[in-house]
């Protein structure tokens, strides 16, 4: 009985000193992290599982060797740049539409990929494995994941690569393949997943599907394209040149480029601009964008044949704006409304409709939401919306969820804790008004690797400290509005 007795004493013990050591793990244990780039993230292939006939789609489509080798194209352009000489527009635009036509970006009528087409780096093991991702640029979503690797080891950080022309709803399906995955590999419980650029829309689509499994910790949106770009107004055939505003944004690049790092390029093209680029913006306004006819001509030759077929650029429009692109796009002929194009494109509006009720949701039931939005630049000269306040690409307002912000170059008149020093930005109309940070001074997705401004945002996304407003700043000394130097020092605003 005593023998019993004591075999019963040692397993208790070894129990209770396994259960321990258990829970000392469980709550030391590193939450992975799951990086998801954006918009031209991964190579796209043609016969992407043929090694011997594996050939790649040019980058955006844009075949600029080919462009430049075409006799048509390269003589109607300078035409351009040149005021006593007229540009036959019916052979530029159809030599354009020919030259990208055939680079095989576009997508089926569906919104599919063509047959054969896709990535090669779709890994669902850790980015230990995979070194060369950290190298592969010096910024963007790769500087942050060296930078999470170096804070919490490149086996708990992975990287989800996807093909970034597709609907984001289809691809979060993906996602949720190597969320499952990611938990099965580490016996982690949660993971976290931070999503850049066209990342954002996907993990929206993410949670609006899967936030009840409530599997992820926290959810990190960097410039987020989420609830779109004003850009995409290009859809509603808001399409505007104009010389003044074109030669005053690349002025603007001097010193909004990369916090001015860049700025004897765009000394050197504004040298040139005003004789030159500033003549071929007014003939395109004066021959193109007023005339109906021949800027009709420019989106069936061209656009249709680029990309209009890709789900992704549908799914960037604003929600208010969708309907209205909708209906011009299909009396153009461009949208065929029975095709699975659209309705994978409509599901998405939905889904964009609901972000920021499911955010909150998600907030409530345990997750950590963390949105950054960076301003500072006008918006792009292509459309109405030219004097936006952006980060070059994404417009702020929709970056941050809600933001009200002031006109490029003016102020606000509203005063509160949430109004930025500077007068540019309103953070109380945000949806998580306390889970938002600006930075004044990032192009898009310019975070550069073990630059400060790249720190501060790594710690944000793995560390131990509350990710509010609030905590942030009892921390770590910087508020909510943060300004970037350009070697990417920071202060606050």
């Amino acid at each position: 009985m005593k023998r019993v007795s004591k075999v019963l004493c040692v397993f208790l013990a070894f129990v209770m000193v396994f259960s321990t050591t258990s829970i000392a793990f469980a709550k030391n244990q590193v939450t992975p992290v799951i990086v998801m780039h954006g918009l031209g993230g991964s190579d796209l292939y043609n016969n992407v599982n043929d090694p011997k006939n594996k050939s790649m789609i040019a980058q955006y489509g844009l075949d600029t060797e080919a462009m430049l080798q075409n006799q048509t194209i390269v003589q109607e352009a300078l035409k351009l740049l040149d005021d006593g000489r007229k540009t036959d527009y019916n052979k530029l635009f159809d030599e354009l539409g020919n030259v990208l036509g055939s680079t095989g970006f576009n997508c089926t009528p569906d919104g599919d990929a063509q047959p054969g087409q896709g990535i090669d780096c779709y890994w669902t093991d850790s980015l230990a494995n995979h070194p060369e991702y950290f190298t592969l640029r010096n910024f963007s979503i790769n500087s942050f994941a060296r930078q999470i690797a170096k804070m919490i080891g490149a086996k708990n950080v992975y990287a989800f690569n996807f093909d970034w022309r597709l609907d984001v709803y289809e691809t979060a399906k993906q996602l949720r393949s190597l969320v499952v995955e990611v938990k099965k590999q580490t016996g982690a419980k949660k993971v976290t997943i931070v999503g850049m650029s066209l990342g954002g829309a996907v993990m929206s689509a993410y949670l609006d599907a899967y936030k009840g499994k409530k599997d992820v910790e926290k959810y990190v949106f960097l410039n987020g394209a989420q609830l779109g770009v004003d850009a995409a107004r290009l859809f509603r055939l808001d399409f505007q040149l104009n010389k003044k505003s074109v030669l005053s944004y690349l002025k603007h690049l001097e010193t909004a480029f990369e916090g001015g790092a860049q700025h004897d390029i765009f000394r050197a093209v504004n040298a040139f601009g005003d004789a030159r680029i500033g003549t071929a913006i007014n003939k395109l306004n004066r021959d193109v964008c007023k005339n109906p006819e021949m800027r009709n001509k420019l989106y069936l030759t061209v656009m249709a044949r680029w990309m209009a077929n890709c789900p992704s650029p549908w799914e960037c429009i604003p929600y208010k704006d969708f309907n209205v692109c909708v209906e011009k796009m299909s009396k153009l002929g461009i949208l065929d409304k029975s095709s699975g194009l659209y309705k994978k494109i409509k599901r998405y509006h939905k889904i964009q409709g609901r972000f920021k009720s499911n955010i909150k949701w998600a907030k409530k039931h345990g997750a950590e939401v963390v949105i950054i939005a960076n301003y500072g630049t006008k918006g792009l000269p292509l459309t109405s919306k030219k004097t936006n306040q952006t980060d070059m690409v994404i417009d702020t307002k929709y970056a941050s969820a809600g933001a009200t912000t002031a006109q490029f170059g003016k102020k606000l008149k509203k005063k509160g804790k949430y109004v930025s020093p500077d007068k540019a930005i309103n953070a109380a109309t945000c949806a998580l008004p306390n889970n938002t940070w600006f930075f004044r001074g990032v192009t898009h997705g310019i975070f550069r690797y073990d630059t400060q401004a790249t720190k501060l945002v790594c710690k944000m996304i793995v560390g131990k400290v509350k990710c509010t407003v609030p905590a942030v700043k009892k921390k770590y000394g910087y508020k909510q509005f943060i300004k970037v130097d350009d070697k990417q020092n920071i202060s606050n605003v």
